[in-house]
């Protein structure tokens, strides 16, 4: 130990204070926080130290931690704590132990007695040097408290023993003195001040700022800046860390940044502390009465801060002009001295919607969604919502409010109409807006998109302007406040019953009020707010609703999710009506016993009645079950009777099954749930229905089983975003994603990062997708509120009301706590929060719990508070260490980050995933690109997609752009990546017969409950990209994780001809569905593969023919040709300038075949666009086999290029170009041409048809293919490299009057055909202000680098395998005439 670390071990902090000022009883409290030291009475050196579990009295040893002990009261005993090890000292037998710190454990209660109270002071000599310290001089007694007749009593031996109390009193190794240590603790709970040395009336403070970096200053004391009140948490024994009493920030030393020589703060991961790390080291004491009036008569301390890291090293914080700057070490310098000051904390006096403690007032708790009907025949009437209950009820009981509400903005809390809710208001000159809806996207305010920022200061739970992004309001509202009336009537019958208003969603917080009569308050964006509004309404006459809206609130804290930040009432407001005393509640959950043959299941309907009105009386309750063809097959009635002193009755219907048909995502078969509401008399007053799966869930041996069965989730993220109306989605939007997600493969949604409307769970369950429901509750600016206790029930309601509201919807698979909230001890609540709420009776009908954030030093979540291991982005090393051999489930909640022209090698993870022993899936991130149409242009009839970059800040950019599909939802190449990694068959082609045209196919089943009979095989013939030939198969019953094998004939291919000719000849395979389901028409293709039969041959021979050609060359150019054909060559370059057939030329501005390496895309963003090249080549005219051959060659940083034109005198031109790369991080090698933009339309025999790269080809086929240049590419929000197309074999460019050119090629070639250069995409921030260039850029290629998914993620580049390779590589091209 060095000797600043002796030092600070003897005066660290505080220093040398008394213990007490008087005489030691029972009820004398010990300073919270403190470290004190436990010595016999007789010896003032040795002192009580924990070593491992031993205890034993040793010399003392500032360093040794087992030495200092905390002591709490507890009501007349005291717990004496090591605060190291959290054990406690307790009564065990006939000796002192000790055990792991335990509330509810009494024998580490003891009582304090005094046997001689005199003080004294005393002397000593440590480690060389004196210090003084006092201790108090009374003789104390410890008794355990729950054992008064014996006491602590010290052996020879240095041990501790348990003695009689009566022998205790008269031996001197039963009397013990405690003391202070010299070691001073803080309390954890207490606020500090921290004084300039002689300036009492500065604080260091932080502008009264909760932003990250925010500078340490001294600040005029001002009891109303928050910013001046600091904790300071004892990290160990010599290390501290300061952090805000107010804001969750920290001070922080800059870490290894050379740049950062001074103070600020930011926020610190408890445990890990960062930069956070400090140690204060006594400078000055000062003890004489002037000082010490000024101190509460005790003596002051001053003390260095130093930082105890190694960058630090010899260097303090001191102020110069006014700030905390790094100087060196100067023990004289009182520039660098501090005092702290114990404060009591203050209480600031906060508006709901800045009070994290407050979150609703008057809301009802969550209840499971249901619509109640006034009897059974007129919920059966209404058969559209019982049999899809996502559509709009027709129910007499039920009222929709949806429509124009007036409305009006502020820009923050203070300009707000106070006195909008009276009745009689005059709001008409008010603006009327839709409800639901997004203000933001009917031009009030700006939507602002952030991913791990939040728009508003960081100053939880306080709203004020982001600093620099937004002072003083100036880009968008420092805190817009919507107000919105609206005036109704319900029915004259409604009244005698019980009345709720529903509200689905609201950003961010509300206060509502009905006739001008407070209602209520509610926080939680995305959980269902609902309000009894019963003895507020009018019945019969015009009612008038006022609605309050804050766009944040310290509720924005827990939503800062990566997405646009939009607000207003987004989601459905509707009033239902129900009798005063009638079923509030219920949760279905299933029993399930049996085995292969027999299934038993016991359905559990569990009600709770309602009444909270404290009335007596009795209610019939009917509960029956109807199978999937609407048969009753189970029925139970139960009389309810409820008396004043019972507000709540729960019930429980059981209804008994036998091989009941079983819900899964591939066969998602739906009971229905009946409940009837009688009164006494057996008159209906209330019915509902509620869909009902039988599906039971395990872990076992690492892998999730769903009703027995191992499955994968082959998931997506999505977040609820429309381009025209932002985050308040249509119902015909959600529905349209549910089926083209069925449609593609996809099995699985989490609801990242918030609870989706009710709704779209019913489209779950009826077409089949498993769901993990995750939490609104994201703090990814600042995860230190996941430590904060205050916020736990904030925490915790949004865990509750999802799982309540959710928990009887089959499709929910798995609870998600949250999303990127960090590693706080607050989720321990949370967890224990989604089990109490889904506790059903038997455990396999009780979801796993997932959450990602709890890391624990590993490289992947889920460690604690999750029955799963979670990884975001991993790439594919880490697969291949990560996914098997693991004690718990492997769930990739988010990779192959789709960002822009994105989603590479997604096949070679999923080898990994259905490889692995414990990896179970994933969700790709993310489902649709979260890009928006301009508020004010679509108000001009303008339709332009927007994204980050196009509103203030703080954004990241395109990073919402992150979607499989695009925003409009149009399939997308990347979409039928998916479909294809995702497929659930594996075919593979075996024994093809060339003599008989014969060939053996296998599928192999990987679908979990459906056999192979469900499909038809459709197999095609395809002969030089056409098919000539289809034929159908259909498939027997061939189950799950079986195989099929079959002969097929291979109608009209002639292979053994095809082979002798050189004619690819293909057989593409496709699964359809044989009859139609849920979500798709018969004959809907689910999985496709293709296979080679003949592999095509090399371009053949031409003889030369014709006019002779002639060459002519010049200082400048080399002209070759004939009437048929003509080419023209720079003279320096070697560059082909022209290139004509019959006159007329296809090469645009000279701009003729060139090497290009430039390839920009967001998962690369690789910017340089040179070419490499030298400034000059050579070229050389020869004549081959009567052909006249232009040989061209041109070194380069990058690559070298051969480029040798034949030129053949009947109008043919082969151009066989070499490509020699000088490195293997090369993005392309091949050529471009600027080609006559009057060739405008395509005719291609390759991959397609929609764009495909070579890591990205699996969702593509080879054929032919028709589309225009203006078509080829992907409209990607941000443009990016676009329309690339794999294994091109014959391309054809024609105009509309028919003239064109046909390439033909050998080797391996990609290409693309756009209006625009790679400069021209990378330098643009939207499709829709690209410029077509005068021409088309032809990209013809030997190699385009793979694209990957680097644009979130480590180690998620490109594969090698998918790079450029660094090897030589020739392709040839045959030009001609069309």
């Amino acid at each position: 130990m060095n000797k600043h670390t002796l030092f600070a071990f003897r005066t660290l902090v505080f220093g040398i204070m008394l213990l007490m000022a008087g005489v030691l009883t029972a009820q004398s409290a010990f300073r919270k926080g403190a470290y004190y030291n436990l010595f016999p009475a007789t010896d003032g050196h040795q002192v009580l130290e924990l070593n491992g579990a031993k205890l034993k009295f040793q010399k003392m040893d500032a360093a040794a931690e087992g030495q200092y002990w905390t002591v709490t009261d507890l009501s007349g005993s005291v717990r004496i704590i090591n605060p190291f090890t959290n054990q406690a000292l307790r009564a065990d037998g006939d000796r002192v132990g000790v055990g792991e710190n335990n509330g509810s454990d009494e024998a580490q209660l003891w009582k304090v007695e005094v046997v001689n109270g005199q003080r004294s002071t005393v002397n000593r000599l440590q480690n060389g040097n004196n210090s003084q310290f006092s201790i108090l001089n009374s003789q104390l007694l410890l008794v355990p408290a729950n054992r008064p007749e014996v006491a602590m009593c010290r052996e020879s031996n240095g041990t501790l023993s348990l003695i009689p109390v009566a022998e205790a009193r008269t031996k001197n190794a039963s009397a013990f003195r405690i003391a202070e240590s010299i070691v001073y603790g803080f309390d954890a709970d207490a606020a500090y001040r921290i004084h300039p040395f002689g300036q009492r009336e500065l604080s260091l403070g932080n502008g009264d700022s909760g932003e990250n970096n925010a500078r340490i200053v001294a600040e005029k004391n001002d009891t109303a800046n928050r910013g001046q009140y600091w904790a300071i948490t004892m990290i160990n024994l010599t290390e501290r860390a300061v952090e805000g009493a107010f804001y969750a920030q920290n001070f922080d030393d800059g870490g290894g940044n050379p740049a950062v020589d001074y103070l600020l703060q930011w926020p610190a991961q408890s445990g890990v502390w960062n930069n956070a790390r400090f140690r204060f080291e006594l400078a000055w004491i000062g003890k004489d009465e002037s000082v010490r009036a000024i101190n509460n008569g005790q003596p002051l301390f001053a003390y260095h801060i130093l930082s105890t890291s190694k960058h630090k090293e010899g260097k303090m914080f001191a102020l110069r002009d006014g700030r905390m700057m790094l100087v060196p070490y100067d023990k004289d310098d009182s520039s660098g001295w501090f005092t702290f000051e114990e404060v009591k904390k203050p209480k600031f006096t906060a508006p709901y919607w800045e009070d994290e403690t407050v979150f609703e007032e008057n809301k009802e708790r969550a209840v499971a969604t249901y619509m109640p009907y006034d009897n059974e025949a007129a919920m059966l009437a209404d058969a559209e919502y019982y049999a899809t209950p996502w559509t709009v009820p027709v129910n007499s009981r039920f009222q929709s409010l949806n429509g124009n509400w007036k409305f009006n903005l502020v820009s923050e809390p203070s300009q707000r109409p106070l006195t909008f809710f009276e009745e009689g208001f005059d709001d008409s000159a008010w603006d009327e807006i839709p409800v639901p809806s997004n203000w933001e996207m009917h031009g009030y305010d700006l939507p602002i998109y952030c991913n791990v920022e939040y728009p508003h200061s960081n100053t939880p739970p306080f709203i004020k302007a982001r600093p620099y992004y937004n002072d003083n309001g100036k880009n968008y509202g420092i805190n817009p406040v919507g107000s919105y009336p609206h005036t109704f009537t319900v029915p004259a019958e409604w009244d005698g019953r019980r009345t709720f208003i529903h509200f689905g969603g609201i950003y961010s917080a509300a206060f509502v009020w009905l006739n001008g009569k407070y209602v209520g308050y509610t926080q939680g964006a995305n959980n269902v707010t609902e309000f009894d509004i019963t003895p507020y309404i009018y019945k019969g006459k015009e009612n008038r609703l006022a609605v309050q809206v804050f766009r944040w609130s310290d509720g924005s804290y827990l939503e800062c999710q990566d997405m646009f930040r939009m607000s207003g009432i987004f989601r459905d407001v509707y009033l239902y009506n129900v009798p005063t005393v009638s079923v509030r509640d219920h949760y279905i959950h299933s029993e399930y016993d049996g085995g292969d043959n027999t299934m038993h299941a016991t359905t559990n309907v569990e009600l709770t009645l309602d009444n909270r009105d404290g009335l007596t009386g009795k209610k019939l309750l009917e509960v029956s079950l109807y199978d999937p063809a609407g048969q009753q097959v189970a029925k139970e009635i139960i009389t309810a009777e409820f008396t004043a002193d019972k507000k709540e009755l729960g019930v429980m219907a059981r209804m008994e099954l036998t091989n009941p048909l079983m819900w899964n995502a591939e066969h998602p078969h739906l009971y229905t749930v009946r409940v009837v509401q009688k009164d006494a008399e057996g008159r209906e007053e209330m019915a509902f229905s509620t869909k009902h799966g039988f599906r039971y869930i395990e872990i076992k041996n690492s892998l999730m089983y769903v009703n027995g069965e191992k499955v994968f989730f082959k998931g997506v993220n999505r977040h609820d975003t429309h381009p025209i109306y932002g985050r308040a989605v249509p119902t015909e939007s959600m529905l349209e994603d549910v089926l083209l997600m069925k449609r593609n493969n996809i099995n699985t949604i989490r609801t990242s990062h918030y609870p989706n409307t009710a709704r779209m769970y019913a489209m779950f369950d009826h077409y089949g997708l498993y769901c993990c429901d995750e939490a609104d509750l994201e703090d990814h600016a600042n995860q230190s509120i996941s430590n904060m206790k205050s916020w736990i029930p904030a925490f915790v309601d949004r865990i509750e009301r999802m799982v309540y509201r959710d928990r009887n919807h089959v499709s929910v698979v798995m609870w998600s706590l949250g999303n990127e909230a960090g590693y706080g001890s607050n989720f321990a609540d949370c967890y224990d929060a989604a089990r109490r709420c889904d506790m059903a009776a038997q455990a396999i009908s009780r979801r796993p719990i997932h959450y990602e954030g709890t890391r624990g030093g590993r490289d992947f979540g889920g460690e604690a508070h999750s029955d799963f291991y979670s990884k975001m982005y991993p790439g594919m090393a880490w697969m291949k260490k990560n996914t098997s051999n693991l004690d718990k489930p492997m769930f990739i909640c988010e990779y192959a980050h789709a960002m822009g022209n994105a989603i590479g090698n997604l096949r070679e993870y999923w080898d990994h995933i259905e490889a692995s022993n414990a990896c179970i899936g994933g969700c790709i991130w993310d489902w649709v690109d979260q890009a928006i149409y301009d508020p004010k242009e679509m108000k001009q009839g303008i339709y332009r997609l927007h994204t980050g970059y196009d509103y203030p800040g703080p954004h990241q950019g395109n990073f919402c752009s992150n979607g499989v599909i695009p925003a409009t939802r149009h399939e997308s190449s990347k979409l039928k990546e998916v479909k294809a990694a995702h497929q659930f068959v594996k075919f593979d082609v075996k024994d093809v017969n060339m003599k008989k045209n014969r060939a053996t196919v296998t599928i192999h089943n990987d679908y979990d409950f459906t056999s192979l009979s469900a499909f038809n095989l459709v197999y095609d013939v395809v002969k030089e990209g056409r098919v000539v030939a289809t034929r159908t198969v259909k498939l027997p019953d061939v189950k799950p994780h079986d195989t099929w094998k079959g002969e097929i004939k291979l109608p009209k291919a002639a292979l053994k001809k095809a082979d002798a000719a050189d004619t690819e000849t293909m057989l593409n395979l496709r699964l359809v569905r044989r009859a139609a389901t849920v979500y798709c028409e018969a004959g809907h293709e689910e999985a496709l593969a293709q296979f080679t039969l003949v592999e095509r041959g090399n371009l053949e021979d031409i003889d030369p023919e014709g006019e002779p050609l002639l060459a002519t060359s010049s200082l400048h150019e080399v002209m070759v040709g004939n009437d048929k054909v003509q080419a023209t060559f720079d003279a320096a370059t070697g560059r082909l300038t022209a290139l004509a057939f019959e006159g007329r030329n296809i090469i645009a501005d000279g701009q003729g075949f060139l090497y290009d390496n430039h390839r920009w895309i967001e998962n690369d963003r690789y910017g340089n666009v040179s070419n490499g090249l030298e400034a000059e080549g050579t070229i050389e005219v020869v004549e081959e086999n009567g052909n006249t051959v232009i040989k061209t060659r041109r070194g380069g940083s990058l690559c070298d290029t051969e480029i040798n034109y034949i030129i053949y005198p009947q109008g043919f031109v082969d151009v066989e170009a070499t490509f020699v790369p000088k490195s293997g991080n090369l993005r392309r090698a091949g050529l471009v041409c600027m080609v006559d933009s009057s060739l405008h339309n395509v005719d291609y025999y390759a991959y397609g048809p929609w764009e495909n790269y070579c890591d990205r080809k699996d969702g593509a086929i080879v054929g032919r293919y028709s589309t225009t240049v203006a078509d080829m590419p992907e409209r990607y929000v941000k443009p990016q490299m676009t329309g690339g197309r794999e294994g091109l074999r014959q391309l054809i460019l024609r105009d509309e009057q028919g003239f064109g050119i046909t390439i033909e090629t050998e080797g391996t070639v990609s290409f693309s055909a756009l209006q625009y250069t790679d400069e021209d995409l990378m330098n643009a921030r939207h499709f829709w202000e690209m410029q077509p260039r005068p021409y088309t850029v032809l990209h013809l290629d030997a190699w385009t680098r793979g694209v990957g998914n680097a644009s979130c993620g480590h180690d998620v580049d490109t594969l090698p395998e998918y790079r450029v390779p660094n090897k030589k590589m020739t392709y040839t091209l045959r030009i001609s005439k069309l």
